[in-house]
């Protein structure tokens, strides 16, 4: 019985707060995080680490180790990024300056920047459509654009782009001009992390080249030269 409740309880989440409130009010339910797969749950990752290292090591000093080691084995599953919200963060930072010379296109021709982001956001799928689309149905429903505006410079994502806006908004300098400059720094700044990643790249790799070659090297160049040493001593 209780391992079925261990397992009830891994695989079966209750409801976010979120989604019980709109459902309460009668509304569509809000769209709530994907569960986690059950052998990914920090409990899992938790109960392994704890058995392992109590078998491991064993006695009470084995308890004392394996209970340690669920807790850290706990917490860094539980605080752990989803590889989902990499590659959603990864997939923003990709199509934002694509978005953002959009919009420069929207704004040239006559649009206003709110008319310029449901257009876009129509236009682009994925993650940075979906929350382009919020943004337009919060200022279809009579938000204050400037409000709006500055919520979006708050996103971790799309913070150029709001904070872009809402400078425009506030000092009335051209929209235009504003966006692309502002797509031209998001390319600079993509071009400058993909830089720095590639330089780190060789720092990574030493390491495990150095696991690689330094035994090998310790066996045909140091080893033979000691024992030759040692020969000619005994001689």
């Amino acid at each position: 019985m209780l391992a079925a409740a261990l397992a009830a309880a891994l695989v079966v989440r209750p409801p976010s707060p979120r989604v019980l409130l709109a459902s309460r009010l009668g509304g569509a339910p809000v769209p709530d995080r994907p569960p986690r797969r059950w052998w990914a749950s920090p409990w899992v990752a938790a109960a392994t680490a704890a058995l392992a290292t109590t078998g491991l090591i064993g006695g009470v000093t084995g308890l004392l180790a394996g209970a340690a080691a669920g807790v850290a084995a706990h917490r860094w599953i539980a605080t752990a990024e989803p590889s989902s919200s990499r590659r959603q963060r990864a997939e923003l930072h990709r199509d934002l300056p694509l978005a953002v010379d959009l919009m420069v296109a929207c704004v040239a021709a006559g649009q206003a920047p709110s008319a310029a982001v449901a257009a876009v956001a129509e236009a682009l799928p994925g993650s940075l459509g979906g929350r382009l689309r919020s943004v337009a149905a919060r200022l279809a429903l009579g938000a204050d654009p400037e409000v709006v505006w500055r919520d979006l410079a708050t996103d971790p994502a799309l913070g150029p782009l709001g904070n872009t806006l809402a400078r425009s908004a506030r000092t009335g300098s051209s929209v235009t001009t504003a966006l692309a400059r502002c797509a031209d720094d998001l390319r600079r700044q993509r071009r400058t992390e993909a830089a720095t990643i590639a330089r780190s790249t060789g720092v990574r790799a030493a390491a495990p080249l150095g696991a690689c070659f330094l035994p090998a090297f310790l066996l045909i160049g140091v080893v033979p030269t000691i024992v030759g040493a040692f020969g000619a001593l005994a001689t």
